[in-house]
């Protein structure tokens, strides 16, 4: 027979809570780093991937050329804030998933968090109400689908299986 591993609210809100800080900040490293590879290998300025998500408070500043250390500060901590946030959310809806299902729903995960960003978020705190479009959505939807599955892989060692989806389990469960 199995060990089963019991997790109480305590020690799941820990795991939900500090696997989600987790998760946000390597699926955050990992936009980052494909968003400067994309720049650089497309020869455009690095400093707004970094800046970028300052812009609704430094607006210009934010994607000017060269180095600004306010805008950089201010624009990576909102960069891996957000993404904090955003796999605290993963990890509460994926908690007590199997390893291989979390990985899927990370996949949907960044899709779900491009749509809310591009088409709520973005327009929302961008000055006029307009956020940049991509000529394409393609890049966009791949780097937040990079972004989910990055989160997913990221949550993997703070996930724990429900017995109640173990087929041994439920038979031997007492009532």
């Amino acid at each position: 027979m199995g060990v089963i591993k019991v997790v109480t609210p305590a020690v799941r809100r820990r795991l939900i809570t500090g696997g989600g800080v987790t998760a946000g900040v390597v699926g955050g490293a990992v936009i980052a780093l494909v968003m400067l590879a994309m720049a650089a290998s497309a020869g455009q300025n690095l400093w707004p991937v970094l800046k970028g998500a300052s812009a609704p408070f430094f607006h210009a500043r934010a994607m000017a050329r060269g180095f600004d250390a306010g805008p950089l500060m201010i624009g990576v901590l909102i960069h891996f804030g957000v993404s904090i946030v955003w796999g605290i959310l993963f990890a509460m809806v994926v908690f007590g998933l199997s390893k291989p299902a979390t990985i899927a729903m990370g996949a949907l995960w960044g899709i779900i968090v491009f749509l809310v960003m591009h088409f709520i978020v973005l327009p929302l705190v961008m000055t006029g109400g307009h956020a940049p479009r991509a000529s394409s959505m393609a890049v966009p939807i791949i780097e937040h689908i990079l972004f989910g599955l990055a989160v997913g892989i990221g949550f993997l060692p703070f996930q724990r299986e429900r017995p109640e989806h173990l087929p041994w389990w439920r038979e031997h469960r007492v009532h």
